[in-house]
């Protein structure tokens, strides 16, 4: 375009001086006009103002074509359902908790990634994309993409502890009261207490997964601060079912004291086994200093739950949840956030202080991130 806009100014300058030369009178021995003039402030004034006109012209023509397309773009969105609420252009994860509900408007397009979640419209249907069906109601499958038809706001509520949704277009979310297990796994994650799985969507936390035993131990070896010292370790491991990857982990807390396996004496760990909500209330209160072993044992691994209320670790109504609900990944972060509230046994102060006085974690950062946490416990 200042190529052409160049081309057209020189041929104008050009245009008008020869005009000017034929308007006038004299010869080369006796001009009217002096060739200086005509090279110097004219040419320069004429140019400027055949440069200004193009460029007003340019610019009638820039603000025609942008007010066409900005009407194209009003119809598209009052088509989608009028551009509110959060827009996405491009799929993108959401992490949401039991009861929250998330309106997805026409033309937008949704899928469940993990967790559960219900469906319910108002108008026509979603079309699920993997199948080509219609679908207005129900629960939602896991990896199926669905479109929002036109004329149609499509509500999804979930009924998971937490999940997580992939989102294209517009959508609005209304955050239910339930516990936000979200919140806690992201605070544990800032203070570096938690990593999560490396699984590629929502943020790699797997919180709607129910943990191995081999996770757990790790998990809660980061807790403690202890997970440094554990890859460093040189003791030996008694367990024959575990894999070379995670051989430190378990050698270190069988040294410690941490963990007895499933089997002590045929050397079975149990890696992979699915850990339980007692297995891993156990690993906190021995963190803690609470011995289940020896003449007086505090507790058994097998009343955990129950002792660890009594000891003050847990609430009652932390003990009804572990106890009537699927433990999973989120239940694992619940304990493991709150467990820096829990008094240790020699009446030395809480696993926070401890960790802040044995340098794992900085006093100041911690009071700031534990400050935006606004998640209660279970009474």
């Amino acid at each position: 375009m200042k190529g052409k806009i160049a081309v057209a100014v020189c041929a104008a300058g050009a245009l008008l001086c020869a005009s000017v030369a034929l308007a006038v009178g004299g010869s080369a021995e006796d001009p009217l006009i002096s060739k200086s003039y005509i090279d110097g402030e004219y040419t320069t004034q004429t140019l400027a103002k055949a440069e200004e006109r193009i460029a007003q012209s340019h610019d009638a023509l820039y603000q025609e074509a942008a007010a066409g397309l900005k009407t194209v773009y009003d119809t598209y969105a009052a088509r989608v359902g009028g551009g509110t609420g959060t827009y996405h252009s491009a799929f993108t994860d959401l992490r949401v908790k039991e009861g929250d509900q998330i309106q997805v408007s026409a033309g937008s397009g949704f899928l469940l990634l993990a967790g559960s979640a219900d469906l319910s419209c108002t108008g026509n249907k979603t079309i699920d994309l993997s199948s080509g069906w219609e679908k207005g109601t129900g629960a939602l499958e896991t990896g199926r993409r669905y479109l929002v038809s036109e004329d149609t706001v499509a509500t999804l509520t979930v009924t998971s502890p937490t999940a997580v949704l992939s989102l294209e277009g517009y959508h609005t979310l209304t955050e239910s009261s339930s516990t936000d297990y979200n919140a806690l796994a992201d605070a544990l994650r800032t203070l570096g207490l938690f990593q999560g799985s490396g699984t590629g969507y929502g943020s790699g936390y797997d919180l709607e997964a129910a943990p191995t035993r081999i996770q757990g131990l790790i998990l809660f070896l980061r807790l403690i601060g202890e997970e440094e010292a554990a890859l460093a370790s040189t003791a030996a491991c008694p367990f024959t079912d575990v894999p070379d990857w995670c051989r430190p982990y378990v050698a270190y807390a069988y040294a410690q004291g941490y963990t007895k396996g499933m089997d002590e004496e045929g050397g079975i760990f149990g890696t992979n086994d699915t850990l339980t909500a007692g297995q891993y209330v156990t690993f906190l209160l021995r963190a803690l200093g609470y011995r289940d072993s020896g003449e007086a044992p505090d507790f058994t691994w097998d009343t955990a739950l129950e002792r660890a209320v009594e000891l003050g670790v847990l609430t009652p109504g932390e003990e009804a949840m572990l106890t009537s609900e699927t433990f999973l990944r989120a239940q694992v972060v619940y304990l493991s956030y709150f467990a820096l509230d829990a008094p240790c046994q020699d009446g030395s102060g809480t696993l926070l202080e401890r960790l802040v006085s044995g340098g794992i974690l900085d006093g100041a950062v911690a009071s700031v991130v534990r400050s935006g946490v606004e998640v209660s416990r279970l009474p």
